[in-house]
C-alpha cells in the first residue's frame, strides 16, 4: 500500500513525511521523497517481551511526500505531471496551511475542484470511445458504471462519495481516478490554534461530508519536533508545555491506515520474530497467508487462531490457551480479525 502526501508549496506536506519517518533522510524539493514508516504497535512490544525473538518487526506503510503542487496558468504543465503521478497511490494526504492563512474551505474546495475536472475529463473521453465499439457485458458496466461518475462529477461530488458494487469498482479500476481514492485532509495549524483543534475538525467534517474522507487537526511543525526527540520523558514535558496529551501524528497513521484503507493487522510470533502484517479487512485465512509467502496461501492446510486479547487473558500461554479452548483452528475460508495472532499450518 502506498500512501501520498500532496499538497501547495510551503503547506507542511514535507514536514508531515519528516515527522512520520521520524529521522533525518536526504530530502529534495523537485522529486518524490519515499519512505517506508513503522506502525508503531504496544502489543508487538508485549509480544516480544514474552518471546524474546532475534527478531521484532514493526508493519510498515510506505509514505510518498510528491513536490509542491504550483499554481497558476504558467505552472499547468508542472501542475498536471504532479498530478498525474497520484493516479498510482492508494490513498492521498492533502496538507493545507492553516498556520499562515485561515480561509482553509476555500483551499479545500480549490483543490477538490481541480482533481474533479480532471477525472471528468478521463471519464468523458473514455464514454466517447466507448460510444464507437461493441458493448461486451463487461464494457457495457464499464459504460453505466462511467455514466454514474460523470453525472457526480457535474454536481461537483467527489467520487469516492458514492456507493458502488465490486464490480463497479473492478471495471473503472485502470483509469486510477483522483476523487474516488480515500482522503486524509491534515489541517496544518500554528500553536495559537492547538486549543480549537476539535472545533476545526468538527466544522470541515460538517461542511465536507464526504465518505472515504477525514480530517487531522495537527501543529505540523511541533510534531516534526517531538519526532526529533528519543527520550519519552523529554517527549511528554515538549508535550505538557503547549498542553498536548499525546502525539497527533499516530493520529495520521490510524485515520490513514484503519479507516480510510480498511486494513486490520495480524501477528506471527516465535523464537526467531515476532512480527506484525499489515491486510485487507475481510480477507480469509488463506489470502491473508499469501501477505507472509505465496507458498504458504498455495500450500494452505489451516490456521491456529486466538486473539490477542485472549492471548493476554492466559498470561501469553500456548498451553493454557489450549486447555481453556481459546486456541482454535480454522480453515482457509475464515475471516481473519483484526489483532489476532496466526499461524499456518502449510505444504508446498
Amino acid at each position: 500500500m502506498k500512501v501520498a502526501i500532496v499538497g501547495l508549496p510551503q503547506s507542511g506536506k514535507t514536514t508531515l513525511f519528516k515527522a512520520l519517518v521520524g529521522q533525518e533522510i536526504p530530502l529534495s524539493i523537485e522529486k518524490e521523497n519515499i519512505a517506508d514508516v513503522k506502525i508503531f504497535d504496544p502489543n508487538i512490544v508485549l509480544l516480544s517481551n514474552v518471546f524474546k525473538p532475534k527478531k521484532t518487526t514493526f508493519a510498515t506503510m510506505t509514505f510518498v511526500d510528491l513536490p509542491g503542487i504550483p499554481s497558476g496558468i504558467e505552472q499547468a504543465k508542472r501542475r498536471n505531471e504532479i498530478l498525474s503521478s497520484i493516479r498510482q497511490f492508494d490513498a492521498l494526504i492533502t496538507v493545507v496551511d492553516n498556520f499562515s492563512k485561515d480561509d482553509v474551505e476555500t483551499d479545500l474546495k480549490i483543490f477538490e475542484s481541480d482533481l474533479i475536472l480532471l477525472d471528468l475529463d478521463v471519464v468523458e473521453k473514455r464514454l466517447e470511445k466507448l460510444k464507437k465499439e461493441k458493448l461486451t457485458p463487461d464494457k457495457a458496466l464499464e459504460q453505466k458504471t462511467l455514466q454514474k461518475f460523470k453525472d457526480a462529477l457535474y454536481n461537483e461530488v467527489p467520487l469516492r462519495n458514492l456507493d458502488l458494487t465490486e464490480e463497479e469498482k473492478l471495471s473503472t479500476k485502470s483509469f486510477g481516478l483522483f476523487t474516488l481514492k480515500p482522503t486524509l485532509f491534515v489541517i496544518n495549524i500554528n500553536e495559537e490554534k492547538i486549543p480549537k483543534r476539535s472545533e476545526i475538525k468538527e466544522n470541515l467534517r460538517q461542511k465536507f461530508n464526504y465518505k472515504e474522507t477525514e480530517f487531522a487537526v495537527i501543529p505540523v511543525l511541533l510534531e516534526e519536533e517531538i519526532s526529533k526527540l528519543s527520550n519519552e520523558d523529554e517527549k511528554r514535558e515538549f508535550l505538557n508545555s503547549y498542553n498536548l496529551e499525546k502525539e497527533a501524528i499516530n493520529e495520521v497513521l490510524d485515520l490513514t491506515i484503519m479507516n480510510l484503507l480498511h486494513l486490520n493487522v495480524f501477528y506471527t510470533v516465535g523464537e526467531d520474530e515476532v512480527r506484525a502484517w499489515l491486510f485487507e479487512e475481510g480477507l480469509n485465512a488463506k489470502k491473508v497467508a499469501g501477505k507472509i509467502h505465496s507458498d504458504i496461501e498455495r500450500g494452505f492446510i489451516a490456521a491456529e487462531v486466538i486473539s490477542y486479547e485472549d492471548f493476554k487473558s492466559v498470561n501469553f500461554s500456548f498451553k493454557e490457551a489450549k486447555a481453556k479452548g481459546l486456541l482454535r483452528i480454522e480453515g482457509a475460508n475464515y475471516i481473519v480479525k483484526n489483532k489476532e495472532i496466526v499461524h499456518f499450518r502449510f505444504n508446498v
